[in-house]
Formats: C-alpha cells, sequence, structure tokens
C-alpha cells in the first residue's frame, strides 16, 4: 500500500531534465524525432562541435532533448561526419580552425582518412607554407550535401522541440548557405528564401550560450504550423531551416525555382525593392 501510493505520487510530480527544464514522467518517454521511446538524451548540436581543449568552456548550457537509441548513441557516425564537415572549413572562426586541427585531425588520423573521405567526395590536397616555416595542408573537394542536409535537419527538429516542448512533424528543409552553388537560377532563389527568412527572424531572440561555435534562432509559427529557423556554426557557417508540416503536400510545397527553372523566358520574383532572377 505504501509502495503504490509513492508511486502515485510520483507519476503527478515533474522531473528536472539536464537543461533546467521541467517535464512530466509521460513526456520523456517521447524521442524528439520519432515516435519511439526515449532511452537517454541528445545533445543538439552534437556535443562533439564544442571544443574542450581551448583552455575557455565552450560547453556551457548546452540544449539536450529526450532521444531513443537511434537519434543518440546510433548516430555517433553522423556526428563525427558533421564535425569533420564543418571544423576547419574556409570561412569558420578561429574556434573551428582550432579544433580541426586538435581533435578533428586525430579522429581523422584514427580512421585512416576515411573520416575525411566521408566529409569530401573527390579530394586534393595542397600544402602551403607561412614565412615562418611552417606547413599546413588545405584539402578541397565535394561535400556530401545530402548527408548534411539529414543532419541540420535533425538539429532543427531538436531545437523546435526545446522551443515548444513537442515533436516536430513534417519535413526540414536546409538551406546550406556556405556551400556555393553554380546554378545561377537556383542562387538567386536561395537569396530571395535567405532575405524572407531574415525578414521573418528579425524580432527572433538569438540563442546559444556559446556563441563562437554555435548560434541559433526559430520564428514564430504560422497558420499552417510551419517556420523558418537558422544555425550559425563556428561563427560564419550559415545554415536556414524551413518547417513544412507534414498536413502540407509536396506538390503545395513545389518551390517557385522548381516551377521556373524550365522555362526559357526570364523569371524573376520581384519583392518591394529587390528583383530576383530564379531560373
Amino acid at each position: 500500500m505504501l509502495f503504490q501510493l509513492l508511486w502515485n505520487v510520483l507519476r503527478r510530480v515533474s522531473v528536472t531534465l539536464g537543461d533546467g527544464r521541467d517535464m512530466n514522467l509521460k513526456e520523456k518517454q517521447q524521442c524528439y524525432a520519432c515516435d519511439s521511446l526515449a532511452t537517454g538524451r541528445e545533445h543538439v548540436p552534437p556535443k562533439c562541435l564544442f571544443p574542450t581543449e581551448l583552455h575557455k568552456d565552450y560547453r556551457k548550457n548546452l540544449v539536450t532533448v529526450p532521444s531513443c537509441d537511434t537519434h543518440n548513441t546510433s548516430k555517433s557516425d553522423d556526428d563525427e561526419f558533421l564535425l569533420a564537415s564543418l571544423a576547419g572549413i574556409i570561412g569558420c572562426n578561429n574556434i573551428g580552425l582550432a579544433h580541426k586541427f586538435t581533435k578533428v585531425n586525430r579522429a581523422i588520423r584514427r580512421t585512416g582518412g576515411k573520416l575525411l573521405e566521408k566529409a569530401l567526395k573527390e579530394q586534393r590536397v595542397e600544402w602551403y607554407e607561412f614565412d615562418i616555416g611552417e606547413v599546413f595542408d588545405v584539402t578541397w573537394g565535394k561535400p556530401d550535401i545530402e548527408r548534411l542536409s539529414r543532419c541540420f535537419s535533425l538539429i532543427g527538429k531538436g531545437l523546435y522541440y526545446y522551443d515548444h516542448g513537442e515533436r516536430f512533424k513534417g519535413n526540414v528543409n536546409c538551406e546550406i548557405v556556405y556551400i556555393s552553388i553554380n546554378d545561377s537560377g537556383r542562387m538567386g532563389f536561395r537569396q530571395f528564401v535567405v532575405d524572407e527568412m531574415n525578414a521573418e527572424l528579425a524580432k527572433s531572440q538569438i540563442k546559444g550560450d556559446n556563441p563562437a561555435v554555435f548560434q541559433w534562432s526559430l520564428g514564430p509559427l504560422d497558420a499552417s504550423g510551419a517556420c523558418c529557423g537558422k544555425m550559425i556554426f563556428y561563427g560564419n557557417l550559415e545554415v536556414y531551416l524551413g518547417f513544412i508540416p507534414e498536413a502540407i503536400s509536396d506538390v503545395e510545397f513545389a518551390s517557385l525555382y522548381e516551377i521556373a527553372k524550365d522555362v526559357s523566358k526570364p523569371v524573376f520574383i520581384k519583392k518591394g525593392n529587390r528583383k530576383y532572377r530564379i531560373n
């Protein structure tokens, strides 16, 4: 009888999670990314992106969300892939560069170079020498955009869960701005999307207690439940997110770029004083 009484009490209380939030026991069972039961907590973005060897604490108040095994421990290979794809890339800040020449290089050596092969296809390595005699290498190649998009989409779902306390049901589309594209029409459409998202995010709070490593913001939900978001890794590497609820079909969400790319005449989007050619 005493045990049953205590159990009934425990069922009604909340537990304080690692990020300082309260969540009742039933809600804790829901994974941030799927319908499976949560078996632990996942860092979003992955904890490995935050350095520990640079004589400063870059792991203050990291975001965690409840997660199943598939979206936590079983995706460690994706986490290493993401780290190798971000730290040290041209455009990142000194923290990202330092992280590359310490932890990332050790991981690359440990895998016999296979980790770098996953991050960059069709590689070539060039060596540069400073005036002081130091030599460093630069690896050029094609990033695995499809895998990057899956990683960023999961991070976006984690941030959504953290902000709204529930799983996002739908697709999270990624615009990876730090990766250049050669299609001028696609470039024009990207610029339109980025400008629109920045306008929508203008009043949203920029979050992240380790801004040199990671910052993020999510915009308000519209009537359909859609919203946008922005993530910045290592100071300059920007990724924009479009949260498209499952109630919106692919046909309804067909982009203007997809519609316009096969049109023979120039197609523009005009917004205010700006005009974007999208084919």
